[in-house]
């Protein structure tokens, strides 16, 4: 039987400076990472909270040693890692990732949760570029949510899933096809509801997709794959593995990303229990994933020899995922099915009657999706700034209109301009995205994570996904994490209410587990 389907999203943000030539891109990502952690009292006197890099091993694979095994990144002075690092008391982590700021939304337990997460985020980074301007009015920082640059460069918007280790072992390690026949063509359909939109000649549904080059690997910088199988699990690895998927578009769009993660999260739970039994294995996914993405009704061949589309096999996926919840009274692992489920059958209902022409223009739209869908929103306020120009496709302006959409701050950004006239269907209420700014999910792990970093700040020296380390001056105590479903409010809220400090706090756990024995 599957678990439960914890997500989270890596979020990497594109940053442009201008004023003050001489601060780089990284300089300006841990300028506003350190600005929001003062802001927010995270960099008082006595505050050191590292974050741990000893679980991280980004160059082994899942599949066995088909990559020499190197040391990850080391950061072996506290200074640097204080510098690039802040953990924030919602659970989450806002860091500089190369030459770019970074925000790791605290392990959630649906895809509504996950997306406000997200939207959270997007929140964060606002207010630290607001904090970031006071402390150097002369430089002007603007960050995008989106994953190119048009001058050939891509960056991220990385899913993780919590799976079964012994479902994920036979997966990876023993029977890749039945990934190929499963998991892969479903993430290549995908992204007809969860594509991003770009500009260019032709436009593309997908941002990524011309960035994928095999099917499986550990690399996010090159040689791109559709599943990434980095063996960084993150939790105890007896019981739990990290599926890590790197394809994925960056949606501004809250239907979009719902959909995106709640269809993800069902089918992997169809597939950990062997309920899907239809072959659906492309003859040439890497060719599928571009021809998709350059027309989303291009017709793609499976491995047998049938034709068909993106979005009827997609609907090949929802109905399998609907018999599953009416056959099974319901998907455990996956909260929020009958809405996710209702959003998928619109999603596809409205893409098989959508009409565009050989130019892109948008004939006919009966269900719609340009008020839910990004790409479909994009295309529609490209074509008519396109024709109010008389401009071609491969315009400039295009281009920069197409970036300006995914600006985060209010101000302004082009996609928070047509949320606030109406042209923006919202899934999520303003109270979700405010609370996941100050307070963790409650019921995973990233409650406590972030309940220690909140109330006990000076007494937390090492946090990572896995432990909380705090420093009793004469001997550091490490609390292990390695379930991310346990760690909740429903067992913890008390005992942090009672604690004075983090000694108190671990005599009350200790207390706590003696009873229960």
């Amino acid at each position: 039987m599957s678990i439960q389907k914890v997500v989270g999203i890596e979020q990497e943000y594109a940053i442009r400076i201008k004023g003050g030539e001489d601060i780089s891109p990284f300089q300006a990502s841990c300028m506003l990472i350190n600005a929001y952690a003062a802001k927010v009292g995270l960099r008082e006197p006595g505050m050191r909270v590292l974050w741990d890099y000893g679980h991280e091993t980004p160059f082994q694979d899942i599949r066995g040693d088909l990559f020499d095994k190197r040391t990850g990144q080391e950061i072996t002075r506290d200074e640097d890692n204080l510098a690039i690092n802040t953990i924030l008391p919602n659970g989450a982590r806002l860091y500089t990732d190369h030459a770019h700021p970074e925000y790791s939304t605290p392990e959630c337990m649906s895809a509504r949760e996950v997306i406000a997460s997200d939207k959270a985020g997007e929140r964060i980074l606002v207010d630290a570029l607001g904090a970031a301007r006071q402390i150097m009015p002369e430089v002007m920082i603007t960050l995008f949510k989106n994953n190119v640059d048009h001058q050939g460069h891509s960056y991220g918007c990385h899913e993780n899933y919590l799976m079964d280790a012994a479902a994920h072992h036979e997966l990876f390690a023993k029977e890749p096809q039945k990934v190929a026949r499963t998991l892969i063509p479903f993430l290549v359909t995908r992204q007809v509801f969860a594509g991003a939109g770009k500009a260019g000649q032709p436009y593309q549904i997908s941002q990524r997709a011309d960035f994928m080059e095999t099917l499986f690997g550990i690399e996010t910088m090159y040689s791109r794959p559709i599943i990434n199988t980095r063996q960084e699990h993150h939790a105890d690895a007896g019981r739990f593995r990290r599926l890590h998927l790197i394809l994925g578009d960056s949606n501004m769009c809250e239907f979009a990303g719902m959909l995106k993660v709640g269809a993800t999260q069902m089918v992997l739970q169809m597939v950990e229990d062997n309920f899907i039994q239809d072959d659906f294995t492309l003859r040439d996914p890497l060719r599928a994933v571009k021809q998709i993405s350059a027309r989303f009704d291009h017709e793609i061949e499976l491995a047998n020899g049938t034709i068909t589309t993106a979005a009827d096999l997609q609907r090949r996926y929802f109905e399998r995922a609907f018999e599953y919840h009416q056959n099974r009274q319901g998907m455990p692992g996956v909260p929020g099915a009958d809405e996710i489920l209702d959003s998928w059958d619109e999603a596809l209902d409205g893409l098989g009657r959508l009409k565009l022409s050989e130019d892109f223009d948008i004939d006919d739209d009966p269900a719609d999706l340009r008020r839910r869908l990004d790409w479909m929103l994009k295309l529609w306020l490209l074509n008519r700034y396109r024709h109010k120009k008389s401009i071609s496709w491969d315009h400039p302006q295009m281009k920069i209109l197409d970036l300006q959409y995914h600006g985060i701050d209010p101000g302004d950004s082009v996609f928070y301009s047509l949320q606030e006239q109406g042209l923006v269907q919202r899934m999520l209420e303003e109270h979700e995205i405010e609370m996941l700014v100050q307070e963790a999910p409650p019921d995973t792990r990233a409650y406590f994570r972030g309940m220690c970093v909140r109330k006990f700040p000076k007494e937390v020296y090492l946090v990572n996904w896995e432990v909380v380390g705090f420093d009793h001056g004469d001997v550091h105590r490490m609390v292990p994490l390695l379930n991310p479903l346990k760690g909740t409010r429903e067992r913890f809220q008390k005992l942090f209410e009672q604690a004075a400090n983090s000694k108190e706090l671990l005599c009350l756990m200790k207390n706590l587990n003696d009873q229960q024995q």
